[in-house]
């Protein structure tokens, strides 16, 4: 069992050993070759890629709208604390995930930090 900076706590269990259930929920989910993945339920899967990762040259104020964009469908996420544990595990250092800009997890990282 592992505890994650949002307070998120998963085993790397199968699916179906966290509730017993035939079909498993986003935060069943783990990543094998064999079954679903957490961001196979994640709710930018469909979602244009350059609203979570702004590409160079875009003035900040699209790059600014774009994000809010993406924070937008971040709220609507079943998996945004995993995608936000993620991005904190792996240090991600560009884009939005989990509904945080990387300001924000900089900011965030400090305060755990503490």
């Amino acid at each position: 069992m592992r505890m994650t900076a949002t307070g998120t706590e998963f085993s790397g269990a199968p699916p179906s050993a966290h509730t017993g259930r035939a079909t498993p929920g986003p935060y069943d989910a783990v990543p094998t070759p064999r079954g679903p993945s957490w961001w196979e339920f994640a709710a930018c899967r469909t979602a244009d890629a350059d609203l979570f990762c702004v590409p160079d040259g875009v003035p900040l104020r699209r790059k600014r709208e774009r994000e809010r964009r993406a924070k937008a469908i971040c709220a609507t996420c079943p998996v945004r604390a995993r995608c936000l544990d993620e991005a904190l595990a792996r240090d991600e250092q560009f884009g939005v995930w989990g509904g945080k800009d990387a300001r924000e997890r900089r900011e965030l990282r400090r305060r755990l930090a503490s």
